[in-house]
Order: C-alpha cells, then structure tokens, then sequence
C-alpha cells in the first residue's frame, strides 16, 4: 500500500488517490467505480461491512467521500511527510500486536 500511495497508481497503471482525514471516523467509507459496476461500501465501528450498488446511494456516498477531501490530506503522489508518518505509525501499530 505504501508503494502504491508513493506512486500514486496501481501495479497495472490505474491511478489511486490515498487521503488522510484529520477527522476522527467511528466507521470508514470506499466507493469503486467502473464502467457498469459501482459499489460503496460501509465499514460501521469496526465489526459491520454493509455494501450498496444502488445508483443513489452510491451518489450520495460519492458527494460525502468529495465533500471530506477538503479536510483531509493526500498522500498519493505528495504528502510524503504526511504519508511517511502515517506508514510508520501503522507498522508501530502492527508491532504491538
């Protein structure tokens, strides 16, 4: 993941743009979009996945994902401080375990 956010693409070229949110979430959002095919998917405290591939949901998800990008940072392709300190705190994480 770490490789993936430095270069700012996927290993077959696809572009992915990685932010950090300075707002602490009780649950994590993603939406995939691709021709004919656009799930979101809701990650609620942890435990509970819930997915949708309901045209307006997926609207809505994608307004919300948008809207939280000016409070965040990114880190594909920049914010190599930011991505360096966030990489380094996960492994500090994952050593604890």
């Amino acid at each position: 993941m770490e490789v993936v956010a430095a270069k700012g693409t996927f290993n077959n070229g696809k572009k992915v743009s990685i932010y950090l949110s300075n707002i602490d979430f009780e649950s994590s959002y993603s939406l995939v979009e691709k021709r004919n095919f656009q799930p979101s998917l809701y990650n609620l405290y942890a435990i509970h996945m819930m997915d949708s591939q309901h045209p307006d949901i997926c609207r809505v998800q994608k307004e919300w994902i948008l809207s939280l990008r000016r409070y965040s940072t990114l880190i594909s392709q920049s914010g190599e401080i930011q991505r360096m300190i966030f990489f380094n705190k996960q492994r500090e994480i994952i050593n604890t375990l």
